[in-house]
């Protein structure tokens, strides 16, 4: 009977903690990265020998409950708008560092701290990402706030000179629109006139906006109206008020090919523009994103997009041993490794941008499991009620001797 109040007790115990796991899952229903836990029951073989049980000839000692066991069945991804949100479609965890220590989280609410670190938004730890310059390391996004201007080199020039009309002898192209060397725009001029004795030569002259020539150059076209296979690209310094000088080198094609400037054996008039220019305006800042492979996307005024860092992502043979720490991180347990790639790569998962994944519980096993905890709990009350009346019939017919 001592051993029937044993076991119940053990069983009450083992239910109560059972009922704090259910209750600490439901609680997290809609806790982003949240694992639940699942109660792990035991029996407890009675030890020989062991004192505080009485020899019943029963090997059994009761219960015990392990609540260590985590679950990390996919939660549901959930689209929140906030593009520093990612969650992860498959295997493998998020990388964090905090004050030197490694931990691990599929939370992935990610934002810019004051100082400019990518961090976990609920920890303030930084998210390790690949670089061009490193395998892992946190990010900052300071020096990428404004985008690198990149003034031109390259002008391309397209369209028709006339060969023939009286009234074809000069053209301008009015707007050639450069980048100078500070991320400014600068707009030329560029005159053509033709050759009085030669229709399939032409001079250029390039002006600035102040209408102040930049120099000539020639352009030679070849019978079939394309450059001159000897046809070398004009070049021209441009100093722009108290800017650095910039060489822009204007490209009208090539010979055999109508790409570019042409002159066509019956055309009578002119139609040149610019096609491109190669230089690269200064930008700020406009938007950050992930895509699905996880790299992170930053998009500037000027149209450029940089993709600067690409997030890691690490796996282990059994994360369900993992230790959970709290606030959706865990930690790895003593000798246990990670395998740290990028998403996509080796087994692991891809990148859901804007989303997060939430919480892996499911309220209707939850409640069912509460049921099964309840009846166990009663029964095992309920045993050591029977035991203890029992043993109370029992002193009582030996007190009455």
């Amino acid at each position: 009977m001592l051993g029937a109040i044993y076991n119940g007790l053990s069983g009450m115990t083992a239910f109560s903690r059972g009922l704090d796991i259910i209750s600490n899952n439901v609680a997290n229903l809609n806790t982003p990265g949240f694992k639940l836990s699942q109660a792990q029951y035991g029996d407890i073989e009675r030890q020989a020998g062991q004192a505080d049980l009485p020899d019943s000839g029963m090997r059994g000692a009761g219960v015990t409950v392990d609540a260590s066991r985590l679950s990390f069945k996919a939660g549901e991804l959930r689209d929140t708008g906030n593009a520093l949100d990612v969650a992860i479609d498959g295997s493998g965890f998020f990388m964090l560092d905090q004050n030197g220590e490694r931990f691990y989280t599929r939370a992935g609410q990610f934002e810019f701290d004051k100082d400019g670190n990518l961090v976990d938004r609920a920890t303030q730890a930084k998210v390790m990402v690949k670089t061009d310059t490193s395998a892992i390391q946190s990010f900052n996004i300071d020096s990428f706030r404004t985008y690198t201007p990149k003034a031109t080199q390259t002008v391309t020039l397209s369209g028709n000179l006339a060969r023939t009309g009286t009234n074809t002898d000069t053209f301008t192209v009015p707007s050639i629109t450069t980048i100078d060397t500070s991320g400014g725009k600068q707009v030329l001029q560029a005159k053509f006139t033709r050759d009085t004795t030669n229709p399939l030569q032409w001079t250029v002259e390039l002006f600035d906006k102040d209408n102040k020539s930049l120099g000539t150059g020639i352009i030679l076209l070849g019978a079939d109206g394309t450059p001159d296979a000897n046809q070398a690209a004009l070049t021209f310094d441009v100093t722009p008020k108290d800017l650095p000088t910039y060489t822009i080198a204007l490209n009208i094609g090539k010979a055999g090919s109508y790409a570019g400037i042409t002159s066509k054996a019956d055309s009578t008039s002119n139609s040149v523009q610019m096609l491109r220019q190669d230089g690269i305006e200064i930008g700020s800042l406009t938007d950050t994103s992930f895509d699905t492979t996880g790299r992170l996307q930053l998009t500037y005024s000027n149209g450029e997009k940089l993709y600067p860092a690409t997030l890691l992502l690490a796996n282990f043979d059994d994360p369900s041993t993992l230790k959970q720490m709290g606030n959706g991180l865990f930690a790895a347990s003593v000798g246990q490794l990670d395998a740290i790639a990028t998403p996509s790569q080796s087994g692991l998962g891809n990148i859901g941008g804007g989303k997060i994944e939430m919480s892996n519980v499911d309220l209707t096993a939850q409640f069912t499991d509460l049921i099964v905890v309840q009846r166990g709990y009663q029964a095992s009350s309920q045993t050591m009620s029977v035991a203890n009346e029992m043993l109370q019939q029992l002193l009582s017919m030996q007190s009455g001797r």
